[in-house]
């Protein structure tokens, strides 16, 4: 294998590692405790305001 394949499987690997947490931090606190996802204190609040910046108005 090559240092290059090594490299982007790493880079795709954490990039795909992210969006599950992104999705799993954006839960509803009840179904995270129901299938024992434990977020940071303060993830919660972090995703929403990212939610609503990134949203924008239109």
């Amino acid at each position: 294998m090559s240092m290059l394949g090594n490299l982007g499987r790493s880079i795709m690997r954490q990039h795909n590692d992210a969006k599950t947490r992104s999705l799993m931090n954006s839960l509803l606190p009840e179904l995270q405790r129901d299938i024992g996802w434990e977020a940071a204190p303060g993830t919660r609040e972090k995703a929403r305001l990212a939610q609503v910046v990134f949203a924008g108005t239109r």
